[in-house]
């Protein structure tokens, strides 16, 4: 997910819902597909149009994301549009109603997309800061500074900030260091807005890992899991202490399948080869945003995300396996 990874929801069967809701309105999404394998293939939204769809995980994601739009439609000739999307629930289900050529978001998006009937292919992951040859970061818990909880088994009974049922690091690798610490991740109800509850602990679902940050930094939460880059920000400015940490697939960049074969080289080309020298040298015009949370990426393929598919299977409550 980048800008900071990689979206207050309902439950996953919102998820459905919604997709369903995209997909019968969507005839020609349904027409490409059917056609996939033809030279002409399908367009989200007309030939020549790549519809670039992002995770909203953060203030200003549309900015965020225009150096790279930009520089796909430098390199490929085609021009680019942003698909605005108020959360995860509504980017999972544009990608499986065929709505976008391009998604950047969180593993965990990228699977329960491709698990709903999303043609997608990642061909790319992140990096997560300039220093880093491998694309994977950190799901990170967190206290307030000066909390007396030390560790994730001291999250039992507590108020716990989430960032999304459908976040990678805010949601499913926080439940699996939660189950690790030996606390019950099991969800037997929801409540009034479909999102799951937990004997354990009392979730909080903050809807962004900025907003997740915030809320553990200012008391409103007991405790809660985020990204490393806005955890460890926030703990370098004494507002949060980072109590354990768990290693995460990166992003990935995913393209339609759909798409007619030259526009899926094409798109696999600029997108592997999309570290910031390039785009810098390409003469793209960079943003605040894009400087501090894109760093590059790395070809990977399907099998690069196999992790999370598992731990999906491992862990019912994040609803997110097939």
């Amino acid at each position: 997910m980048f800008l900071s990874r990689s979206k207050r929801l309902g439950a996953v069967a919102a998820v459905l819902v919604a997709a369903a809701a995209l997909a019968g309105c969507t005839s020609p999404a349904s027409t490409g597909n059917a056609s996939s394998s033809s030279d002409s293939g399908h367009w989200a939204k007309e030939k020549g149009t790549i519809v670039f769809g992002a995770v909203p995980d953060q203030a200003g994601s549309d900015t965020n994301n225009k150096p790279l739009e930009d520089y796909l439609a430098k390199e490929t000739g085609y021009k680019v549009e942003y698909y605005p999307t108020a959360d995860y629930t509504a980017l999972i289900a544009a990608a499986v109603a065929g709505k976008v050529d391009v998604m950047t978001s969180g593993a965990l998006q990228y699977v329960m997309a491709v698990n709903k009937g999303a043609k997608l292919t990642p061909v790319a992951a992140t990096m997560s800061s300039p220093d880093v040859t491998d694309p994977g970061y950190y799901s990170e818990a967190i206290v307030p500074k000066g909390s007396s909880i030390t560790d994730v088994a001291g999250f039992k009974g507590k108020k716990v900030c989430f960032v999304d049922p459908n976040s990678t690091s805010g949601f499913l690798f926080g439940l699996y260091q939660l189950k690790n610490a030996g606390i019950n991740v099991d969800s037997s109800s929801t409540d009034a807005n479909g999102n799951p509850k937990f004997a354990d602990f009392t979730p909080f679902f903050a809807g962004a890992h900025d907003k997740s940050v915030q809320a553990v930094g200012s008391k409103q939460c007991d405790a809660g899991f985020a990204e490393d880059t806005e955890a460890e920000a926030a703990a370098k400015a004494g507002k949060v202490t980072v109590v354990h940490k768990e290693y995460v697939p990166g992003g990935p960049l995913s393209i339609s399948s759909t798409l007619p074969k030259d526009a899926q080289e094409k798109l696999t080309k600029a997108l592997q080869g999309a570290t910031v020298d390039a785009i810098k040298a390409s003469g793209v015009q960079l943003t605040d945003g894009f400087n501090t949370g894109y760093f590059g990426a790395k070809a990977e393929d399907a099998s690069y995300f196999k992790t999370i598919a598992d731990l999906c299977d491992q862990i019912p409550a994040a609803k997110c396996s097939k």
